[in-house]
């Protein structure tokens, strides 16, 4: 029996090995500024092949995409998905330029867009609510609030990406590219756990093993996203998906928080002071940034990384991009993993199931290596702040030698009416109009406007801008505050309105296709708000009056008045007191025989 169980195990492992499913995860860290580091985890995902438009009793065959959402792509004809979960705040001028040149990254809240096929815009939009609501389902999020009136259809900036488009597949219907944002929509765990079961490891094995809620949105910015695009050869198709998760994470303030949880002052004895500034036992000046750091991934996510992911067509690879000079990485575990270095970056790849840490060693935080600057810096403002009106401020500044083109998206709520003949454009000082100014066409090289309809669908705006190398630009334009009725507010309607961040995106000036992409923050708008209250006090004060007024009419309705003799006369002729006093005499009567006998 032994002799036969042997070679089936052999065989089993061999087919094991010989196997490798359309599957490649990996993990890249890197040092930034203010001791700072970037962390950035990457998943790419291949279906089995089906067609386009096979029939209903055809079977799609899962390996390892997710069965979770395949059928949700089916049924609502989406050829490309997009979805971005995101907060914090990236700081460019720290962080350099966004990861990826901000391809996996997404404005503050969650964010979509689409590619839906369908035959007219009316059956697209169908599509495109039961694609919200699944969405809304699987993730946990409440893209079920997403409906026409934040719905918009982007000419110049969301373009498909997907092969399938540059290939000329011939379609039955039309393309319909549609996006929508909600800003409010905080981030959490429950965003975090459905992203992992996304995965065939599903959050157990891998690098998806240390993604726990706790430790990944205490980060200072974090953005998850999930990008499904479409890949045809010939009459047949397959889905590609990439899920990343990009965080920023402070590290010595995660190396305290591990010593403790709970936060107390630090001792005058272990503060390190400015030796350049006076100190004393009462006064001191702390140091900004600490020099010498030592730390691993257990401290940063509180585990090991479980094994790499045996089912993936490469192995694992986690790799640090890091100042040798002053950086060391070094990998530990009961497996012996040689490092090697690919494109400047120390790389370690994970092969089996043991468990894996990675430690980090500096001996200058600040050195570290050269971080690219992003091509435009962009920041948006509300100005001429008042009750009933105010004004967008965009202010860019392109830092490099060379001019750029730049699009502007911008998606604004139909409650802030805008008016574009206000748009004025500011370089050096000099104020220029969109109203018949040559100087204005200079810059602006196109405009494409939709106006808001009321409660229907929001303002859609794009700006082809062209900036020259070394210039600061300022984009104004005013608005009016709409008057909203009762039920539209929301529970906090004193803390305000957010307003979705703007969509920069810097093209190339040869091929026109977009090479950076970047979000402004949020801007959160008060309109006119009620005195909630007042409801209340008006439905306890007329309850108070009708309960009085019902009350004394009630009353002399239904009761007659009467002296007290009267009163005194009745209650002995009635019918109560006669039958009380009979009662009373029986008893009287039962007590005396009883006494007789």
């Amino acid at each position: 029996m032994r002799e036969l169980l042997l070679p089936v195990l052999l065989l089993c492992t061999l087919c094991r090995a010989s196997v490798q499913y359309p599957y490649e995860e990996s993990l890249e860290f890197r040092p930034l500024e203010r001791n700072n580091l970037l962390a950035s985890f990457n998943f790419k995902i291949n279906s089995s092949e089906f067609e386009l438009y096979e029939p209903e009793d055809k079977t799609f065959h899962y390996s390892t995409f997710s069965k979770l959402l395949g059928p949700i792509l089916q049924d609502t004809n989406t050829r490309e998905l997009h979805l971005r979960f995101s907060q914090g705040w990236y700081d460019p001028e720290v962080y350099g330029e966004l990861p990826y040149q901000g391809k996996h990254s997404g404005g503050t809240g969650v964010e979509l867009w689409a590619v839906v096929e369908g035959q007219n815009e009316e059956t697209v939009f169908k599509d495109w609510i039961k694609l919200a609501n699944c969405l809304s389902g699987l993730f946990c999020a409440s893209l079920n609030f997403i409906d026409t009136s934040s719905t918009t259809y982007p000419v110049t900036v969301f373009q498909p990406t997907a092969p399938m488009l540059a290939q000329n597949v011939s379609f039955r219907n039309d393309l319909f590219l549609l996006r929508s944002a909600l800003p409010r929509e905080p981030v959490c765990t429950e965003n975090l756990t459905p992203f992992l079961k996304l995965l065939p490891t599903k959050g157990k094995a891998g690098i998806s093993s240390l993604l726990t809620g706790h430790k990944v949105f205490n980060s200072q910015w974090s953005s998850m996203s999930i990008d499904v695009t479409t890949h045809c050869s010939g009459t047949k198709c397959h889905y590609e998906m990439e899920q990343s998760i990009n965080l920023i994470l402070d590290v010595p303030m995660t190396l305290e928080r591990n010593r403790m949880p709970i936060p107390k002052p630090t001792p005058g004895s272990q503060l390190k002071c400015d030796p350049t500034k006076p100190f004393d036992a009462f006064h001191c000046f702390p140091l900004d940034d600490i020099s010498e750091l030592e730390f691993s991934l257990a401290d940063l996510f509180g585990k090991n990384i479980q094994g790499g992911a045996l089912l993936a067509s490469q192995p694992t690879k986690v790799c640090a991009d890091l100042n040798l000079e002053y950086w060391s990485s070094e990998i530990q575990s009961q497996t012996k993993i040689t490092p090697t270095l690919e494109d400047g970056k120390t790389c370690f790849a994970i092969e089996d199931t043991n468990e894996y840490n990675l430690l980090f060693k500096a001996k200058d935080t600040k050195k570290i290596k050269p971080l690219k600057s992003p091509p435009i810096f962009a920041s948006r403002s509300l100005s001429g702040y008042s009750q009933d009106s105010g004004g967008f401020r965009i202010d860019l500044k392109n830092p490099t030698d060379e001019d750029s083109d730049i699009i502007i998206f911008e998606s604004i709520p139909w409650f802030v009416r805008i008016y574009l003949h206000t748009l004025t454009l500011t370089i050096n000082s000099t104020v220029t109009h969109v109203v018949a100014d040559p100087q204005f066409d200079q810059y602006v090289k196109g405009i494409i406007y939709n106006p808001a309809i009321d409660r229907q669908k929001p303002s859609h705006l794009e700006l082809l801008v062209s900036i020259p190398a070394h210039t600061k630009i300022k984009l104004s334009l005013e608005f009016d505050k709409a008057m909203l009725l009762y039920a539209e507010y929301p529970p906090d309607a004193n803390h305000g309105f957010e307003i979705e961040p703007a969509v920069i995106s810097v093209l190339d000036r040869n091929s026109h296709k977009v090479v950076y992409e970047m979000r402004t923050t949020t801007a959160l708008l008060t309109l006119p708000t009620p005195d909630f209250s007042m409801p209340y006090n008006v439905i306890i004060l007329t309850s108070t009056v009708m309960s009085l007024a019902f009350g004394s009419i009630f009353n002399l309705l239904t009761k007659k008045t009467v002296t007290e003799e009267e009163a005194e006369l009745k209650l002995k002729e009635s019918r109560i007191t006669i039958l009380r006093s009979r009662i009373k005499k029986c008893a009287q009567r039962i007590k005396s025989l009883i006494r007789r006998s």
